[in-house]
């Protein structure tokens, strides 16, 4: 669905946001050591901090009986792929091969 200002809506279950935002706490970290600070990155850094900061609001939030939409731009959907797209490249190059580590990985791609 999208709204008059360009917004798409995503429904996300409780445990997808905490899985979602402990894959952003990596991906951030990993960024922050090894990616050299510019424009582009810093952006895209801030904007990932949102979508994070809304998903931490949501998981705080006492005693939903329903997950909420979570309103996303497309620029937001855009930083959380590449976020994303950037987790399953570290996870190959740090976490050794097993099938479970590629079924996991492969899940993640199906989602960005």
């Amino acid at each position: 669905m999208r709204s008059a200002k360009g917004e798409s809506k995503a429904i996300i279950g409780l445990n997808d946001a905490r899985v979602l935002l402990a894959m952003l706490k990596g991906y951030l970290a990993y960024v922050y050591g090894a990616v050299p600070s510019s424009h582009e990155r810093d952006a895209q850094i801030r904007m990932i901090q949102g979508v994070r900061g809304r998903l931490e609001a949501l998981l705080a939030a006492p005693g939903r009986a329903e997950t909420p939409p979570v309103w996303l731009t497309r620029q937001e959907i855009r930083a959380l792929d590449e976020a994303l797209s950037g987790f399953v490249q570290v996870v190959r190059v740090v976490v050794p091969a097993s099938s479970l580590r590629d079924e996991t990985l492969r899940e993640i791609e199906g989602v960005s």
